[in-house]
């Protein structure tokens, strides 16, 4: 019976030295734990929540155009244009990704996206029903694909657009300009040239800014990304678009497709990162650097845009001179018009914002604002979730003066603004406290790992700090207890000892 006290004690400690080593190798690695766990999670396998959240997209989406109407057409180019902003004219997206295939032998997976818009006619601030004047897009691009044609082949040209009636502008309403889109003759006649001239155009019955794009599972392409199954692979990332594995409108380091396709992030950013993040309408890879830390919902992000340099291609930006094809003489644009079947086409954030003072210059009516116009992606560091994003950018029509075309005989060389574009997405408030939790669970988890392992090596150090007398037993302890004797009975009894 004796011996179980002390059995049981050197259990005790021995139980809590094993549960204080754990805790503390936990600490030590929780890093490590927490990165394997969470990179399972995240990513793209049938049976994750982040591939069910992917492939239908609940949170709310919106597409938000802004529409330049051009007042006093009749009067250009005598007088510089004067534009007025209309809009926005706001659609819900549905999204979704289809025909789905799976390359596990390579990390891999490849997909298309349909995107579905419903015209919002509670928070539009207009109709569709609007007339809006703009810039005859059409007959743009058909002078611009003629620019290097011979006399007689642009003469040709310059009559048949004045037998048909083309102007320097069109007058329509916005639906008609934007998805639902307008008969056009020369629509009709591009159907039957040969792709040299069209530049390898689509047919079409018809025109529109968006036209043929609802609803259409063709407009973003085929999109091969990873998955994230690899180790040290992060899913979402770029690696074919429409079947190539390179960009055929550019040389070098600029036909390199590079970066997230858009819907997953990195994580453990810091402000040194740069942000990669491949855009199939800007048809290449673009750049973000850090600006600024802000907060949202209780949540820290990281806020990445687009700098003064990203369309710069003066000396200061050497990397984006492959960008540049034939015309590029202003900074903050890029011409996309290789990959617009030769359409020119150019791209700016909304307003010429870090735009050439020159391209403002040429046009009234923008007034560029850093907090309305800017593009960038609001991320959560650690975790490499988009906590704030607002993508925005501005489509414009290339001019330059073509004698041998009596339309664009004395037009200005300039970019002439049709709309700009914006999509937002902010963070829900349920995906907000998730995002806390996890957060949460991130940042304190090995200092609770490191705290437990104390408490139990505390435990063992007082154990061990007891005596060991606190555990026996007591010594039986005899006590003879007698009467005391008083002064009579000790003079009866002299003999006795006291």
């Amino acid at each position: 019976m004796r011996g179980r006290a002390p059995q049981w004690r050197r259990a005790a400690c021995a139980c809590a030295a094993l549960l204080a080593a754990a805790a503390l190798a936990t600490a030590l690695a929780w890093n490590s734990i927490f990165e394997s766990v969470f990179a399972s999670q995240v990513a793209l396998k049938p049976d994750t929540r982040s591939f069910r959240d992917w492939v239908a997209p609940t949170v709310p989406l919106f597409f938000e155009v802004y529409l330049f109407n051009w007042t006093n057409p009749e009067n250009f180019p005598e007088e510089t244009p004067n534009l007025v902003e209309l809009g926005p004219y706001r659609f819900r997206e549905h999204r979704r990704h289809v025909n789905i295939s799976w390359f596990p032998e390579n990390g891999t997976m490849a997909y298309m996206t349909q995107r579905t818009w419903y015209f919002d006619a509670d928070t539009s601030n207009g109709t569709l029903e609007d007339n809006v004047t703009i810039i005859n897009v059409i007959a743009a691009s058909a002078i611009y694909r003629a620019r290097h044609w011979g006399y007689l082949r642009q003469k040709g040209l310059s009559m048949g657009l004045a037998m048909f009636g083309q102007g320097i502008s069109v007058s329509r309403l916005a639906g008609e300009l934007l998805f639902e889109g307008y008969d056009d003759p020369l629509m009709e006649i591009a159907k039957n040239l040969p792709a040299s001239t069209t530049g390898g155009a689509p047919p079409l019955d018809r025109f529109g800014l968006f036209y043929g794009r609802n609803n259409s599972i063709d407009t973003d392409g085929y999109v091969e990304i990873t998955t994230g199954e690899t180790p040290g692979v992060l899913p979402g990332q770029i690696v074919r678009w429409n079947h190539l594995d390179h960009l055929p409108f550019y040389e070098g380091s600029c036909a390199k497709m590079a970066g997230s396709a858009g819907e997953f992030m990195p994580h453990n950013l810091t402000e040194e990162t740069q942000l990669e993040i491949f855009m199939g309408d800007l048809c290449r890879t673009v750049y973000f650097n850090y600006s600024a830390t802000q907060s949202h919902m209780g949540l820290n992000y990281h806020k990445y845009e687009l700098t003064k340099t990203s369309f710069d291609y003066s000396p200061l930006a050497p990397n984006n001179t492959c960008f540049c094809k034939e015309e590029c003489g202003w900074s903050g644009v890029m011409n996309v018009s290789a990959c617009r079947f030769g359409a020119p086409a150019f791209l700016s954030l909304p307003h010429f914002l870090h735009g050439d003072a020159d391209l403002r210059s040429k046009v009234d009516g923008l007034h560029p604002d850093p907090d309305k116009h800017s593009f960038y992606f609001g991320v959560e560091p650690k975790l490499g979730v988009p906590v704030d994003v607002s993508a925005r950018f501005q489509f414009n029509v290339y001019l330059e003066p073509i004698p041998n075309i009596a339309l664009f005989a004395n037009v200005p060389r300039m970019l002439f603004p049709v709309f700009w574009v914006q999509q937002k997405v902010v963070l829900e408030e349920k995906v907000a406290a998730e995002l806390r939790m996890v957060r949460a669970v991130s940042d304190w988890g090995a200092t609770i790992c490191a705290c437990v392992a104390l408490t139990f090596a505390g435990i063992i150090t007082l154990a061990s700090c007891c005596k060991k007398s606190q555990f026996k037993k007591p010594k039986d302890i005899i006590v003879t207890l007698e009467k005391p004797r008083d002064e009579a009975e000790m003079k009866l009894n002299p003999n006795e000892k006291q």
